[in-house]
């Protein structure tokens, strides 16, 4: 600072007071300017940090919106997948309770053909019996005739035979041989 003319001594100090106060304004001004810059620096740091974190949060944002419809195509798909498989489980279901009563009736049939067969078989069978048991009685009958047959005959040849009458050596051959023969035939029927 220039010294100002026609001022004393004294004045010198109160212009070197005035040039340290400015001083310290001056050193106070830049201080402040310096912390305004570093402000300022840290303000553009927080604005740039803030813009990052509105990028990230955008971008956060926008991943989640595609999860959600990456979610919501997968729950779509598996609920299509869960419907369609329900259906195909429904129409087996559907198919083999229809299996079931045809192969129920199937069963039904073949269970009253057998019965029917049973039926028959034993009725064939009674039928049988009865024919054997008619055949039987008439073979009775029938051997009960020829013993009486026999018999009649031998009575006959007897009387004749004592009519006749024989040489005694060999009539008691003879008539033990037809009373073999008729004993035979009457043992047979028996």
């Amino acid at each position: 600072m220039s010294k100002k003319g026609g001022k004393k001594k004294g004045g010198d100090d109160g212009e070197r007071e005035e040039e340290e106060k400015v001083m310290v304004l001056e050193h106070k001004c830049r201080a402040l300017q310096t912390r305004f810059v570093e402000e300022q620096e840290r303000g553009d740091k927080a604005k740039a940090a803030e813009n990052e974190i509105r990028a990230r949060v955008m971008e956060m944002e926008n991943d989640l919106k595609k999860e959600k419809d990456k979610l919501f195509c997968i729950v779509s798909d598996m609920t299509r997948q869960y419907k369609q498989m329900q259906e195909e489980l429904l129409k087996q279901i559907t198919d083999l309770r229809s299996t079931d009563v045809e192969k129920e009736e199937i069963i039904k049939n073949k269970e009253q053909y057998i019965q029917d067969m049973v039926k028959d078989y034993e009725y064939r069978l009674k039928k049988k019996d009865d024919e054997i048991s008619e055949l039987k009685r008439k073979i009775e009958e029938m051997s009960a005739e020829f013993a009486r047959m026999l018999k009649d005959t031998l009575d006959k040849m007897q009387e004749r035979i004592q009519l006749a009458q024989w040489d005694n050596d060999t009539d008691p051959q003879i008539m033990k041989k037809i009373k073999d023969i008729a004993g035979m035939q009457t043992h047979q029927q028996n």
